[in-house]
């Protein structure tokens, strides 16, 4: 009984492998992190009818933030730029909410809304969301 339980256990070992040493990690750039989020009162609004973007951020006072813009894109077409906020002058450490009024455009359209986060990192904190034109 003795032996089977040293015998067992040498096998246990035995069949351990090695790991691999990992590679060290490169940092590649810093992304701008707070709590934020962008919601839309009606995904499927009709031709023509005004929606609500509602947008809630948090600027931080670990990384203050430079700018939060709202940008859209219809269809396959180009972003444009819908409303900008100074992120410098808002305050800190507080929920900060903004709405936004926008008009669907013609049925069928899917339109993708973006909220871009800047700070001084290099690259910027993106939320989105969309809506389909019924």
């Amino acid at each position: 009984m003795k032996y089977t339980i040293f015998i067992l256990l040498g096998a246990l070992f035995l069949a351990c492998d090695e790991n691999d040493v990992m590679p060290a990690y490169e940092k590649k750039s810093a992304v701008t992190t707070t709590v934020a989020s962008l919601s839309v009162s009606n995904e499927e609004p009709g031709s023509g009818e005004t929606i609500t973007l509602t947008l809630m951020y948090v600027n931080p006072t670990s990384d203050p933030l430079e700018s939060v813009a709202l940008k859209a894109k219809v269809g396959s077409g180009d972003y444009i730029t819908l409303q900008s906020f100074d992120g410098q002058s808002s305050e800190k450490d507080v929920e900060i909410i903004e709405e936004v009024q926008y008009v669907a455009p013609s049925a069928g359209a899917e339109v993708i809304f973006d909220m871009v986060i800047t700070s001084q990192k290099e690259n910027p904190l993106i939320k989105r969301t969309s809506i389909t034109v019924e």
